[in-house]
Formats: C-alpha cells, sequence, structure tokens
C-alpha cells in the first residue's frame, strides 16, 4: 500500500451532507467493495483501483488553521470528518492528521461530527472530550464477523466498532451509529439496532447503493461466498416496496429502543 503525500491549497470544504465537511485524506485503505466514494478517482491521477491507494493531505491543518483566522466570525457550523474518506484508517496511526486538525478545530472552538469504521478514534477522547459540541458516529452495516472481513476487509471488526461506541460514550462523548449499506438478505436490522441499544444515541439507515459501480464488489463476493442469496438481493436492491417496509422497521425499533433516528436514506 503506497501513501503519497500531497499539498492542498484548501480543506475546510462546504458539503450537502452537513454545514462543512473536511476529508483528511484522498482514497481510503479499507478497502470496502461497496464504497460510494469510488467516484473521486475521476478527480485524481492514479491508476491503482479504488481502495489500494491513499494521498495524505500533509499540510491540511495548517491550511485549515490559516482558513479559520481569515473568517470574520468564528465556525459555529458542524465540521464533519469526513466524507469521502475515512479519518482513521490504518495510515491515520503514522500520519496523525486527524489528530492535527482536531487540534485545530478545537482552538477554534469549532462544532464537529466524525464518521468512521474505525476503533483508532480513541485514541483522541482526550481532544474529543474537551469539544464543547462532538459527536462520534460508526457505519455498522453488518454484524457478522466474517461477512464484514468479506465486505470490509481491513475495517476495525464489528464487534471492535460496537466496544467502541460504548467507551465513547462512557467518556460521555454522543454517539450514533449508520446502519449502512444495508444489503437485503444479509443486514439483519432488529440485531442491528438492538446491538446499539444503549450505547448510540442515534441511528441512521442507508440502503446500499447498486449504482455507479458499487455494486460489481458486492455482487462479486454474493457470488463466491453467498450465492444463494445473490439473485434475490439484487432483485430486492431495487425493489421500493421493501425499503418502504424496511424504512417502518426501522422506525418502530428506534421507538422500541428509546433511540433517536435521524433518518432513512435511499439511492
Amino acid at each position: 500500500m503506497r501513501v503519497r503525500a500531497v499539498q492542498v491549497k484548501g480543506v475546510l470544504q462546504r458539503s450537502r451532507l452537513t454545514s462543512y465537511v473536511i476529508n483528511p485524506y484522498t482514497g481510503c485503505v479499507h478497502g470496502c467493495v461497496y464504497c460510494y466514494a469510488r467516484f473521486m478517482k475521476r478527480f485524481t491521477a492514479h491508476s491503482e483501483a479504488w481502495g489500494t491507494f491513499l494521498d495524505a493531505k500533509v499540510n491540511a491543518p495548517e491550511v485549515l488553521s490559516a482558513e479559520l483566522a481569515r473568517r470574520r466570525e468564528p465556525l459555529r457550523e458542524e465540521v464533519l470528518l469526513s466524507s469521502v474518506t475515512d479519518p482513521y484508517q490504518p495510515p491515520e496511526r503514522k500520519c496523525r492528521l486527524t489528530r492535527r486538525l482536531l487540534e485545530v478545530l478545537l482552538e477554534h472552538g469549532a462544532p464537529i461530527s466524525i464518521l468512521t469504521k474505525s476503533d483508532l478514534v480513541l485514541r483522541d477522547i482526550d481532544l474529543l472530550q474537551r469539544f464543547e459540541c462532538c459527536t462520534v458516529g460508526f457505519s455498522l452495516g453488518m454484524l457478522d464477523e466474517e461477512l464484514a472481513h468479506r465486505m470490509e476487509p481491513r475495517a476495525s471488526t464489528p464487534a471492535r466498532r460496537l466496544l467502541a461506541l460504548r467507551s465513547l460514550r462512557d467518556h460521555g462523548i454522543r454517539t450514533y451509529a449508520f446502519i449502512s449499506p444495508c444489503l437485503p438478505g444479509l443486514t439483519d436490522l432488529d440485531k442491528s439496532v438492538e446491538a446499539v441499544s444503549g450505547i448510540a444515541d442515534e441511528i441512521g439507515v442507508e440502503a446500499i447503493n447498486p449504482h455507479g459501480g458499487n455494486w460489481r464488489g458486492v455482487e462479486k463476493v454474493l457470488r463466491q461466498h453467498y450465492s444463494g442469496l445473490l439473485e434475490e438481493c439484487r432483485s430486492l436492491c431495487n425493489d421500493q416496496r421493501y425499503w418502504d417496509s424496511m424504512e417502518a422497521r426501522a422506525h418502530q425499533l428506534a421507538r422500541r429502543y428509546g433511540i433517536h433516528m435521524t433518518g432513512f436514506y435511499r439511492h
């Protein structure tokens, strides 16, 4: 795995997902077969397959500091880390870009939200506790360890993510679980919501996105290891009645466990 150091001119970006977003890296080495962010390769000069390269924006903390210093008013809108990469993928242990960005955001009193698949986020609890407004969430689309390893080969295991959620909550940090992607026949929504009850303040649920090249990797795994579910999964991915029932069930489960539901997202 090659990690390339790159220089950037801007870091803080407006986003449709939230007010602002920061992506410390371009690419992601978790290798999730369904990754939605693979479209980013259109904007890079990489010939390598998505999931096998990473660009580290080594000057990002300094650029962010300059951007925030130029603002006329303090940043009071939420900043998400991250939207098209994982801020805590394995090279972050050495690069420490996310930690340095958090230090800058903390200095300026910015509210933050983190979305990751890695329990490496626990390294930064000392910083996260000092934010006035901080939420940390984990993508958790499947609980089965074998299935998760095949779909998300270099991400933290579901068990480790659940333990990390509990640890964050125990340290007074607001948490959420993003049950994404929901795979028909493979994601057990009932068990997923039950697993995060008591350790996640909020949940969101997202249907698998079968478009833009995301389906090919999923289909390969299903064909190799879950061939009996392939046709059902493929058919239900585009069945709106199926997702209607899933959305209704998600709301029902959220009410049962007393968890705030942020939304049910489709493609």
